[in-house]
């Protein structure tokens, strides 16, 4: 690879990386207002379950690296600078508009027979009826949302296209400040409280609306061309090869959201605040991790495109290797500083209004057991961008279907054989993701051929021993310190001091050892911190 080229994907990662880590922590801020609202509720989870149908499609198939979007950018790259790019773009936006308007109006409609399959409940008749009612009102509500996902995807595949990484990167910030707006109205009183999930719902439309339109600068640049009945009746090539790797592209992406279904199933038959509280860890694992795969793979897969139409298979493996050490480089000092102290970051972030004690209880467990999770996580999902590069969104799609039937034996095991209970939904989650990046790493192989895994033995040793040092120095830090610190503020000054001291004094010990052991990675982190 070129300096030049290095020194542009280096600026394109470190863009998309501030970008959307600004997106992540305003979500992050709509989750405390969510929790501070409702806590671990019923209708916490009901609006949890709702949005399993419609916000969980609008973040996996109209975010960057999702379906609609890397479909997109494969098939408008090679074009964007001939004539067919305008009516292509076009037809893109009004099939895609077709397919998801018509799932839209079919979820409005069947929601009262959907909700009870998927969250049976726990308890007598009464709290289940409570339960579906509730979710069922507020899915109907956010139907349309899937129908928006499609056509931000699309936004997000044109803006991509052409460079444009402001809005994709930040649009999901403006569904999350709908969201805190809608939680500003909550009646503090319980009894009404109890009755305005409906905010919830009407927040998340009103976000997915302003998160559409935000894209249209994007579109733009692509000039949408419309030619009449044309765009209905002659589909350009470029369409028909979108669609042909759209259904199996957003088959596999629906793979893992299948997961989230039998994970919503067995919930449901737990405690009330279940479902909420792991939602509420995964998207706390979330934050850091969707910053890295979404700063990584929005620039790195038209790299990866590039490369194979290139022939140059030789790049790509290093290119890889580099990806993976550095994904893992960033992710593992997190995961340590989560394991080590779980219960004072989730009770920094959200022990507030209804959000309690026993609520901080139900997050931590599932925090322990997911966390372990990221290792293999950020390997699969790039790992996965590979096949599309080679426009395969098959493979994904087999490994991901195998892997449903497995993940419905693992939790069975864990919650209804072992009795791990919500730990054991979350143990399951990590489970699934080694069985999925063994099955795509085999695959893999045979497509590219060996990847130089020996390579990576070193220096990942080398990162998982400071990162074991990273977890315990920070564990005994926060309990050597705290004490005092909380002496001193008992609030969140000294909560925040304490956590930010022992994870600030672990971190430098860990990239302390990454020196030591000579991790390439770390002279890249400095370069980019002396720029």
């Amino acid at each position: 690879m070129s300096t030049d080229k290095k020194q542009s994907l280096g600026k394109t990662f470190s863009l998309v990386a501030l970008l959307t880590s600004a997106s992540k922590f305003v979500g992050l801020a709509r989750d405390i207002f969510l929790t501070k609202s409702f806590g671990t509720s019923m209708v916490s989870d009901a609006f949890n379950f709702a949005t399993l149908f419609t916000g969980n499609i609008l973040v996996l198939f109209g975010g960057l690296g999702g379906p609609f979007h890397s479909s997109c950018v494969a098939v408008l790259t090679p074009r964007k600078d001939s004539g067919e790019c305008g009516r292509l773009t076009m037809q893109l936006l009004v099939w895609t508009a077709i397919i998801m308007g018509l799932i839209s109006i079919a979820v409005f409609f069947l929601a009262p027979y959907i909700v009870p399959l998927v969250a049976p409940g726990s308890g007598d008749i009464v709290q289940r009826e409570r339960l579906w009612q509730e979710t069922t009102s507020q899915l109907r509500i956010m139907s349309p949302l899937i129908l928006i996902a499609g056509l931000v995807g699309i936004g997000c595949g044109v803006s991509n296209t052409y460079n444009q990484f402001f809005w994709p990167s930040m649009a999901p910030a403006v569904a999350s400040i709908a969201m805190i707006i809608a939680c500003l109205f909550v009646d503090p009183d319980a009894a009404q409280r109890d009755k305005q999930g409906y905010l919830l719902a009407l927040g998340a439309l009103i976000g997915a609306i302003g998160q559409l339109l935000v894209q249209l600068p994007g579109m733009l640049k692509a000039t949408p061309t419309f030619k009449g009945l044309k765009v209905f009746t002659s589909l350009e090539p470029g369409t028909k090869e979108y669609l042909h790797m759209l259904w199996p592209a957003t088959i596999s992406t629906s793979i893992g959201y299948l997961y989230s279904y039998v994970d919503a199933f067995f919930a449901s038959t737990l405690q009330e605040g279940a479902w909420t509280g792991l939602i509420t860890a995964n998207r706390l694992v979330q934050l850091p991790l969707g910053v890295l795969l979404t700063a990584m793979l929005v620039p790195i897969l038209p790299r990866f495109t590039m490369q194979v139409a290139e022939g140059k298979i030789d790049d790509l493996k290093v290119e890889l290797r580099k990806s993976l050490n550095l994904l893992w480089f960033l992710a593992l000092p997190m995961s340590a500083i989560l394991l080590a102290v779980p219960t004072p970051i989730v009770r920094l972030l959200f022990e507030r209004g209804q959000f309690d004690a026993h609520s901080t209880a139900l997050v931590t467990v599932v925090l322990l057991y997911l966390v372990p999770s990221i290792f293999f996580y950020v390997a699969r999902d790039l790992i996965t961008r590979v096949f599309y590069a080679h426009k395969d969104s098959k493979t994904p799609y087999h490994v991901g279907l195998c892997a449903i039937g497995v993940k419905l034996l693992i939790t069975w095991l864990m919650v209804r054989q072992f009795n791990l209970g919500l730990g054991g939904v979350a143990l399951s989650t990590s489970l699934i993701t080694v069985f999925n990046l063994s099955l795509l790493s085999f695959f893999l192989r045979r497509k590219i051929g060996r990847l130089g895994a020996s390579k990576l033995v070193k220096p990942v040793a080398a990162m998982l021993f400071a990162s074991l040092a990273c977890a315990l120095s920070t564990a005994y830090l926060y309990r050597l310190t705290s004490p005092t610190l909380l002496q001193f503020n008992p609030g969140l000054l000294g909560q925040g001091l304490a956590l930010a001291l022992a994870a600030g004094l672990g971190g430098l010990i860990y990239l302390a050892i990454c020196y030591l052991f000579k991790i390439e990675e770390i002279n890249y982190l400095i370069k980019r911190l002396r720029k």
